[in-house]
């Protein structure tokens, strides 16, 4: 994978951003709550496996069982969402309802590209909706001074706006 991000435009920053995420999730397994440590955890294998799926270096296994690791993974993030509703914790609680609309958005993108094609406009303003309320996250968490909150929180908005949307082929394209 690594050897893939090399190829990639972008590649040195792309690689920088996972070991910051990396870097991120050990943060949380130390400092943080167990259920912040799992989640972010399994985020971050989360976003391996899109970055294989759409690496051009082949895969050990199929796509199947690629899609089988992301649905277990997908099913850690809700519960672990549900674990932030047991608690109270409702900001997380948001975050997550969020970052899972992103989800289903990337996942509807992976496994049937044509209805993103076909519902174009409404994918963009979902996206749009869904970016705007994850950048209010990053502000009440700076507002509140839960400053590793908001540094992570920005950290995966970048992350994904970079390796996932491709934010800097997006804007060449405007």
């Amino acid at each position: 994978m690594f050897k893939t991000l090399a190829s990639l435009p972008n590649a040195k920053l792309r690689l920088t951003i996972l070991v910051l995420l990396t870097l991120n999730s050990l943060l949380y397994a130390l400092m943080g709550s167990f259920i912040s440590a799992i989640d972010s955890f399994a985020w971050l294998a989360l976003l391996l496996s899109f970055e294989l799926e759409t690496a051009a270096a082949p895969l050990p296994f199929d796509d199947s069982r690629l899609h089988q690791i992301r649905n277990g993974l997908i099913a850690v993030i809700v519960i672990v969402t549900l674990g932030y509703l047991f608690t109270g914790d409702i900001l997380n609680l948001i975050n997550s309802g969020l970052w899972l609309g992103l989800l289903a958005l990337l996942e509807i993108e992976v496994r049937d590209s044509n209805k993103v094609v076909e519902n174009r406009m409404k994918f963009v303003t979902a996206s749009f909706v869904i970016f705007t309320g994850l950048i209010a996250m990053v502000v009440a968490w700076g507002w509140m001074g839960s400053w590793l909150d908001a540094f992570n929180a920005g950290l995966w908005i970048f992350a994904f706006a970079l390796i996932e949307v491709d934010i800097f082929r997006f804007l060449r394209l405007r």
